[in-house]
């Protein structure tokens, strides 16, 4: 990775991961909100920036290229990893802490709140 053009971009791994998985631009456009033109800009600086070319044009749209392959399997780790982690932290959220106060009587709780709270 080239630093002197400029800081490291996540958002270009979902770029190309869009690409790689429509096959085409407008594909990949249309599932990231943004217009064609704007994926291909992005594309060309992520490979600028890895030195690599990633995609090339196929009568059908895009393939991915052998470095790309490699690279796609590394960017598929990030995602599974960022999803990971939103899950990780959305469950942490949810958790419930602190103490429970539960009242019953005498004959409910051994047989009703006993077991369930086990």
């Amino acid at each position: 990775m080239n630093r002197a053009a400029g800081t490291w971009q996540w958002d270009g791994v979902r770029f190309f991961l869009a690409v790689a998985r429509a096959g085409s631009l407008s594909g990949a456009a249309r599932v990231l909100r943004v217009g064609h033109v704007t994926v291909g800009r992005r594309i060309t600086l992520l490979e600028k920036r890895l030195g690599v070319t990633l995609l090339h044009r196929t009568p059908d749209g895009f393939a991915v290229t052998p470095a790309g392959d490699a690279v796609l399997r590394q960017c598929i780790a990030m995602e599974n990893a960022a999803l990971d982690l939103e899950r990780v932290a959305a469950g942490r959220d949810s958790l419930a802490a602190g103490s429970i106060r539960l009242t019953a009587t005498e004959a409910l709780a051994p047989r009703l709140i006993a077991p369930a709270v086990a």
